[in-house]
């Protein structure tokens, strides 16, 4: 199964971050209207478990990726969502060539996004599913202008996939330099998600404290259409993904005239944290590391623990049908992740391919980072609903024995280590609260900036 074609199921995979920026599509009335009736044809056929339909609408590739799954895939989706109350508004955007049809579907629990990504031919190319809101807030309505101190640049790993770039320059000194690093999923250089940019709040806050920063779009984002159709991309691993562009920018980073002589350090949020030493392994070790929510454990357990919350959730809703389903469905995965060399690299565990998690299971990010001794910084919003404290507090025993760790919590902060003041969500509805502008708290950027330059 081509592992960026593939249906995204959200009960399964819920990403740690994210972005999902797309440009905005100019297109004729007349194909404008053939795809959201084509959005909505397609949705209906999923609700309908018309799966013959549905697939006559897709193109080779998802055909084959979906057959068999249509008929379960609205069940799944309303186990999660509850109660199916309609759609809402559509947007159309584009990307690599092609044309994506955002279509809000509303459920009693949360609300969706039907994500349709349609060819030159009007064929499906993909489909994906993920908690969120087609608000008018973008965070660029949210962040002050381009500063002239941003210049922009190239990250190349010399793999055919360069990458838009921004560095970021203090008006005086430059004291230190530092590499910022996505989490989970396609996102661009900002990490913009719902109506944050939590990686421009990084960058600009940094720049005041004297520290440049890189940051890149995700090889993922800006180059979806052609990951496709590379034929290696179906065994795709962190290396791919993430680690490989990581490793080009900090080497790029370092040979700027900007940072001779500087120290340059590696940030990582999330996913990204998560595989700050083994980038740091594979790239020549930064001079340290600062990890923001990520964890020690392995993804599939992360997810596991994010749905069981989610069936939690369900339960003190008083919703025990919905809480057992998603229950029987992560003991399910949780057995084949407990089987994880026995199982065929077409398989998925968690809603990731096997060959990926593979991968990833075989990573340990505090035995790296024990094994190369550089300073490293745990930062951990104590109200994050994706990574918990249990994962901050296993950071703190397992690098009880290094020299230059060191860990920080915010009582108020989330996942995006901004202070939410809005009403109360769980797991199930989080966009609802990525949705709303809450900046990187300055006393993050001032904790990062005193470890730097301590």
């Amino acid at each position: 199964m081509n592992t960026l074609r593939r249906l995204m199921c959200l009960l399964l995979c819920l990403c740690l971050a994210g972005g999902n920026a797309l440009a905005e599509a100019k297109l004729d009335p007349e194909r404008e209207a053939v795809l959201l009736d084509s959005a909505g044809a397609l949705l209906r056929f999923i609700r309908e478990g018309d799966e013959e339909a549905a697939l006559l609408m897709m193109d080779d590739t998802m055909r084959n990726a979906l057959a068999g799954q249509i008929g379960t895939m609205w069940a799944q989706l309303a186990a999660l969502g509850g109660e199916f109350k309609g759609t809402g508004k559509a947007q159309l955007l584009s990307q690599d060539g092609f044309d994506v049809v955002l279509l809000e579907l509303q459920f009693s629990n949360l609300t969706l996004i039907q994500r349709a990504v349609f060819d030159a031919q009007g064929k499906v190319a993909g489909l994906f599913f993920a908690p969120g809101s087609l608000t008018p807030q973008t965070p660029e309505q949210n962040v002050e202008e381009e500063r002239e101190n941003e210049i922009a640049l190239t990250v190349d790993a010399g793999e055919g996939y360069p990458l838009d770039a921004l560095l970021t320059l203090p008006q005086g000194e430059v004291k230190a330099g530092i590499v910022l690093v996505q989490g989970s999923g396609p996102s661009d250089k900002d990490e913009s998600i719902g109506g944050n940019a939590p990686f421009r709040d990084l960058a600009r806050g940094l720049a005041v404290q004297g520290i440049a920063s890189l940051r890149y779009d995700k090889r993922s984002y800006a180059h979806g259409k052609k990951m496709t159709e590379e034929e290696g991309y179906p065994r795709l691993t962190v290396d791919e993904e993430t680690v490989d562009d990581a490793a080009a920018a900090l080497s790029l980073l370092r040979e700027r005239p900007e940072l001779a002589g500087r120290p340059v350090w590696l940030l990582g949020h999330s996913l990204g944290a998560m595989l700050a030493s083994y980038i740091g392994s594979k790239a020549g070790a930064p001079d340290g590391y600062i990890l923001l929510a990520g964890s020690p454990r392995k993804l599939w357990e992360v997810s596991l623990e994010q749905n069981l919350a989610i069936a939690g959730a369900y339960e003190a809703a008083g919703d025990t049908a919905s809480a057992e389903a998603v229950r029987g469905i992560v003991a399910a995965e949780q057995e084949k992740a407990n089987a994880m060399d026995s199982l065929a690299d077409d398989d998925t565990v968690f809603g990731l391919p096997v060959p990926y998690q593979r991968h990833l299971q075989g990573i340990d990010a505090a035995a790296l980072h024990l094994l190369d001794q550089k300073p490293v910084l745990v930062l951990q919003g104590e109200r994050d609903k994706q990574v918990s404290m249990d994962d901050f507090k296993l950071w703190q025993e397992k690098l009880k024995d290094h020299p230059a760790a060191e860990f920080i919590s915010y009582p108020a902060l989330n996942h995006l280590f901004g202070d939410y003041q809005g009403e109360p969500v769980t797991l199930m509805n989080i966009a609802a609260e990525y949705a709303a502008r809450t900046p990187v708290d300055e006393q993050v950027i001032l904790d990062i900036a005193a470890f730097i330059l301590k």
